[in-house]
């Protein structure tokens, strides 16, 4: 009997196109992921992929998503334009829905109103994808059925809990190793914050997955780095080939 593989995507901003390269490899090699789980930029991916799009095609079309075309500079409203974002998804989620995804499918969102991580894996999919990849103060949390819904890297960047006794085998791709570079700016503060304060999730993981996949070439790559994308792609593609091959 064939034993069921899952697979987790971390959060990690422009980090995460290395899961893509993740995601090619197993395209190459026909290695089939029945279920996944993702969180913030890995939950964006995801639900790509388990729509059908190739990894390349992913790559693609997220170079295509500008951070201008999505922004508008209006105090009260946040900087992250919702409405631009989500027709912008609709293009390639019209049906907005989980059902019609190929694979089973949990996104990660942190909900203010609890304080708590909630997971989504059914009806609609494009206010749960939105909200998990939303990041105040760039944007406000995303109100919808009774909740407040922001980045779910917040409380669980890697979600790998919620899928492992539905799998045989479970892989996590975590992208957020620290950086190799002293922070220059407080944005740059924030993110070595931001990298710190989710390595305990890291390790929470590492105690429940069967393989951890994590390029160590991501610490020179920070989470804004979106003109990097074809790079950190090759790095994700090259450590796929290296600790698959060599397993």
């Amino acid at each position: 009997m064939k034993k069921k593989i899952g697979l987790t995507l971390s959060g990690g901003g422009a980090r995460g196109f290395a899961h893509l390269g993740l995601l090619k490899f197993f395209e190459e090699k026909q290695i089939q992921i029945d279920i996944l789980s993702a969180t913030s930029m890995g939950a964006l991916i995801g639900a790509f992929w388990a729509k059908g799009y190739s990894a390349e095609q992913i790559l693609e079309i997220l170079k295509k998503f500008t951070l201008t075309s999505l922004l508008h500079l209006n105090v009260r409203k946040g900087l992250l334009n919702y409405r631009k974002v989500r027709r912008v998804l609709e293009q390639y989620f019209p049906e907005n829905s989980f059902g019609v995804l190929q694979k089973p499918f949990w996104i990660a969102c942190t909900d203010l109103i609890s304080v708590q991580t909630i997971y989504f894996s059914e009806n609609e999919l494009l206010e749960p994808l939105i909200g998990s990849i939303t990041i105040p103060p760039l944007a406000h949390p995303v109100l919808w059925k009774g909740y407040e819904l922001i980045d779910g890297g917040i409380l669980d960047n890697i979600p790998a809990q919620i899928i492992r006794n539905r799998c045989d085998i479970l892989i996590a791709s975590h992208c957020n190793v620290p950086l190799k570079a002293q922070s220059k700016n407080l944005v740059q503060a924030f993110e070595q914050m931001f990298v710190a304060a989710v390595s305990k999730f890291a390790l929470q993981a590492q105690n429940i997955v069967d393989i951890w996949f994590e390029p160590p070439a991501m610490k020179y790559f920070r989470f804004r780095d979106f003109a990097k994308a074809d790079e950190i792609f090759e790095v994700g593609y090259q450590h796929a080939r290296q600790i698959f091959i060599e397993k």
